[in-house]
């Protein structure tokens, strides 16, 4: 088997596995939701690993690694 090959295999398993992730969120949101008198979005049952938030990265973090990156910069000159 060529990398290549095992990256599509490999990304066929992910495929399934999220396919069966999706699946058990669903019977348990149902569940969830006819015990529950509010109601219950999907994503909060649980958060499946594609699906979480990328925080982005505040001012003072955005400067320090522009910082970094104009001194890298500097170096390799």
């Amino acid at each position: 088997m060529d990398f290549y090959e095992a990256a599509r295999y490999l990304e066929g398993m992910r495929r399934k596995e999220k396919f069966e992730l999706e699946k058990t969120r669903l019977i348990m949101w149902s569940v969830f939701q006819s015990q529950c008198r509010k109601d219950i979005a999907l994503e909060d049952v649980f958060v499946i690993d594609d699906e979480k938030k990328v925080e982005k990265p505040d001012e003072e973090e955005l400067n320090e690694l522009r910082k970094r990156a104009k001194k890298f910069e500097r170096e390799m000159t």
